[in-house]
């Protein structure tokens, strides 16, 4: 190989390099700043082939898509003199190229710049407002004032802060101990409260059970009474009737009557004498079997 092959490789070569080197691609996710000498030149903001001085001018990509931001808990002191630990996080997106590299060479620095600022902002917000608002009363209201003021401070940087989202809400840890024991205490008394009045209700119902349970059972029986009497008068008559109609007959039902009663049981023993009145109606008989006879 002679020396002008080799000079026309090493000049192929050469162009084969610095078209490379002159030649950058950027995407649909990404944009970019050409910057010369680190001074930036001109954005890059359209994906495809586009093109740059080489060994001169150097392409710096950033982020198109949106980005999140998890922002460290902070300890906040509400209106109402209250201490909350916040917790959030953010949506971003490089909206100014130039301005997001002049403020900040690194995404590190961009987005530490982005999270002094709403820690500021969350603050600012959150000064004005008392701890029940921000727990749960005018929590969407606030993050979007939150929103807002941060994306004043963002722009300034080149950025835009799409969303913003207080993940927790909360009372630093000795404070919530103090407010559990707090509210502990107070449930117990209203329990105690409670059941004390339900003893009281108790009691009471059962007077009120028992007075009316006396008032049935002397109701009761009353009516038993009138109706065993009106029952026993009309017995009497009845008896009455009965004995004005047979006289014999009558005097010898109820004398069985006594006897039934007396000697209902087997082992009843009796010890009477032979002229008693009780035992007539047996002596009757005799005497009436012995006339026959």
């Amino acid at each position: 190989m002679n020396i002008k092959s080799i000079a026309a490789l090493v000049t192929l070569a050469a162009v084969v390099f610095v078209g490379l080197g002159s030649l950058y691609i950027v995407s649909e996710r990404e944009q970019a700043i050409v910057v010369k000498f680190g001074e930036p030149k001109r954005t890059v903001t359209e994906p495809g082939l586009h093109l740059k001085v080489p060994f001169v001018e150097q392409v710096i990509f950033l982020e198109k898509r949106i980005m999140g931001l998890d922002i460290r808990p902070q300890e906040v002191l509400a209106s109402d003199q209250r201490r909350l630990m916040v917790d959030s996080f953010a949506r971003y997106r490089i909206v100014d190229p130039l301005k997001r590299y002049q403020a900040a060479r690194t995404e590190t620095a961009a987005e530490s710049l982005l999270e002094n600022a709403m820690e500021s902002t969350v603050r600012q917000v959150l000064a004005n407002e008392v701890m029940q608002n921000i727990v749960s009363g005018q929590r969407a209201q606030l993050m979007q004032r939150i929103k807002e003021l941060t994306n004043e401070r963002a722009k300034t940087f080149g950025l835009e802060v799409v969303d913003v989202r207080l993940k927790r809400v909360d009372l630093p840890q000795a404070n919530s101990q103090a407010i559990f024991q707090r509210m502990e205490t107070e449930r117990q008394r209203e329990a105690a409260e409670k059941r004390a009045a339900g003893n009281r209700d108790a009691v009471k119902i059962k007077a009120q059970a028992d007075r009316q349970k006396a008032e049935l059972l002397a109701d009761a029986e009353r009516q038993s009474q009138t109706i065993r009497g009106e029952a026993e008068g009309q017995a009497v008559k009845i008896f009455a009737e009965a004995f004005g109609k047979d006289q014999e007959f009558f005097e010898f039902y109820r004398t069985m009557q006594a006897y039934k009663k007396a000697l209902g049981k087997d082992d009843t023993t009796l010890v009477l004498s032979p002229d008693s009145e009780f035992f007539h109606l047996f002596m009757g008989a005799g005497e009436k079997a012995k006339g026959k006879r």
